[in-house]
């Protein structure tokens, strides 16, 4: 009907334009005229709604990226008291600077919807646009438009830049406990390096004082150093210490006789100590973990998994839906083991839980005959209890391999999705901020500000519970991780239709 009238009253329009002497290229003229008119109307308001969010959203980013950051100085501090240098905590702050900034998106997003929404509507202008005919949809379009620029580049932030930025913070924190022997040694305790034990009574800059020295050797005898002062240096290109004493005492026990000492003095000795062995046990640690690998990393991954598990089936001649099969028939059967009195007098002899029995079994199978023994015991022989369990074993070994790859793909599954669904998280604070805002039009800033607290609150709350359960492929918590984000935009869609209704 709409049309139809708009139609009528083109024609109308055109009829009155023709008896005033208008030919028809100037009626078009003036149609191209007033449409490109009409463009620029609305091209005004998109600018000022656009400028107004993008402001509020800069400033909110500011703000939000400061406290996260000041939530992040407890790190800095306590790399402070472990005597890092001022460059080492400049690389970590470099590291950390774009992680907070990753984080801060989708709630700086949220409060610049909110704040800017809600003052507008206190000040009337969104009555105004409405008056204008302009709809609410309409109205939402530019930050709704910011708000998917500002995804996608959460997107690749998220999926690149965040994980490598986390694993060098790691790694950087680790390799210079290596680099600068600062970081390593602590005054007050006794610090492992190698072969050697080194205590230090107190540090006065780069100078250690009050130094304690055990040397264990390799034919079980020891040597005690005592310095009044050290200085230490890394020798990079060789990897030792070198440690620069001063008044220095050594004592090592005699070879001739068990009683005496040998006693040593001299005013200044230099000892160097290999760090072979503390680099080895150093880059063990440092390992990358699922929230350190790249979105396209772990979905090489995965990929390799599933392969993985075609091969395991194809070596027992099934298929992987039947050993999935398998599986859930195992699992059913330890759930059914647990509510055996006899299994629960094995776990209560043994003071172990589900989860550590369960490890148990699978990793020993000297544990495992442990277990079947204790319920022969209990029942006298091979009772039902005893049965079960080993049907449950026999059951589980053969993919209980396909259980672990299960386990570390839902893991990177849920890391690769939680990672979209927090970038997108920017059009779900949006789509839902536009119409709390429009509503919360008195005392705009306070309702404003606790709103997107909430909002806050509720989006993390859910996340971080549904995420806590990453490996328990069953629950599929890689679909589960979106359930906040199309929360959001299902409600505030269904409160800007409403408002749109109403208007």
């Amino acid at each position: 009907m709409e049309n139809d009238k708009t139609k009528i009253t083109n024609v109308n329009k055109s009829d009155d334009l023709k008896q005033s002497g208008f030919s028809t290229t100037n009626i078009r003229r003036a149609s191209i005229l007033e449409n490109i008119l009409k463009f620029f109307r609305m091209h005004v308001i998109n600018g000022y709604l656009s400028k107004t969010v993008g402001v509020a959203f800069g400033m909110s980013l500011l703000i939000v990226t400061f406290i996260m950051l000041m939530g992040s100085m407890v790190k800095i501090f306590e790399l402070i008291f472990k005597k890092f240098n001022i460059t080492a905590i400049i690389h970590i702050l470099a590291y950390i600077f774009p992680e907070v900034i990753c984080y801060s998106l989708p709630f700086s997003m949220a409060a610049a919807t909110l704040l800017v929404f809600s003052r507008l509507s206190a000040d009337g202008e969104v009555t105004a646009m409405k008056a204008t005919g302009i709809s609410v949809f309409r109205i939402a379009a530019p930050c709704i438009t910011l708000s998917i620029i500002i995804a996608i580049i959460a997107v690749y932030a998220y999926g690149n830049i965040l994980p490598k930025a986390h694993f060098a913070q790691r790694n950087i924190i680790s390799s210079y406990e290596i680099d600068d022997i600062s970081g390593m040694i602590e005054t007050g305790t006794w610090t492992p390096i190698g072969r050697y034990n080194l205590f230090v009574g107190k540090r006065d800059e780069k100078a250690y004082k009050n130094i304690h020295i055990v040397e264990n050797k390799e034919d079980g005898s020891s040597r005690q150093i005592f310095a009044a002062r050290a200085f230490v240096r890394n020798i990079r290109k060789e990897n030792k210490l070198l440690f620069e004493m001063y008044d220095v005492v050594s004592e090592e026990r005699s070879n001739q006789r068990t009683n005496s000492y040998i006693r040593v003095k001299a005013g200044q000795v230099d000892m160097y100590i290999s760090l072979d062995t503390l680099m080895k046990k150093k880059k063990k640690i440092i390992a990358k973990k699922e929230a350190d690998f790249t979105t396209g990393e772990l979905k090489q991954k995965i990929n390799k998994h599933i392969s993985e598990i075609v091969s395991i089936a194809r070596r027992h001649k099934k298929n992987p839906k039947q050993l999935y099969s398998q599986l859930r028939t195992a699992r059913s059967l330890w759930s059914k083991l647990q509510s055996k009195k006899a299994w629960k007098k094995v776990l209560k002899h043994r003071k172990r839980k589900e989860k550590k029995a369960w490890v148990d079994n699978v990793a020993s199978t000297k544990l495992h005959r442990d277990y079947e023994n204790a319920l022969i015991s209990i029942e006298n022989g091979k009772g039902p209890v005893t049965t079960l369990f080993k049907e449950w074993y026999k059951a589980w070994m053969p993919v209980n391999q396909i259980n672990n790859y299960l386990e570390a793909n839902s893991r990177m599954k849920t890391q690769v999705q939680y990672r979209y669904s927090y970038a997108l998280a920017s059009i779900a604070f949006a789509i839902i901020g536009i119409p709390l805002g429009i509503r919360a039009h008195r005392s705009e800033k306070t309702i404003g500000f606790l709103i997107c607290l909430a909002l806050i609150a509720i989006h993390y709350a859910l996340v971080i519970s549904i995420t806590a359960f990453n490996d328990n492929y069953v629950l599929r918590p890689d679909l589960l991780v979106w359930v906040p984000d199309l929360l959001f935009i299902a409600t505030g869609s269904l409160l800007l239709w409403r408002l749109h209704r109403n208007s």
